[in-house]
């Protein structure tokens, strides 16, 4: 097993190796990075309640749409 650490003095045991467990979480160090990361999220769900607000997206296609934002946001914050 791999001590996984969340905070210094705290850990949990997970039971995968070091590097699979790193490919599988793939966390990001840079302050600058996850903040701009979170900005594009705020504005990805801005820009999508604004379109959804103004009835471009009929039917079907709100689902599609609301996918499309949703996976957007799941891989910036990834």
């Amino acid at each position: 097993f791999y001590r996984f650490i969340i905070c210094p003095g705290k850990w949990i045991k997970v039971w995968y190796d070091r590097l699979t467990l790193l490919a599988l979480l793939d966390r990001t160090e840079d302050i600058k990075e996850n903040v701009f990361a979170i900005l594009l999220v705020v504005l990805v769900s801005l820009l999508g309640f604004l379109t959804l607000n103004q009835g471009f997206c009929k039917d079907i296609w709100v689902l599609l749409f609301c996918l499309v934002m949703a996976s957007c946001q799941y891989s910036l914050l990834k």
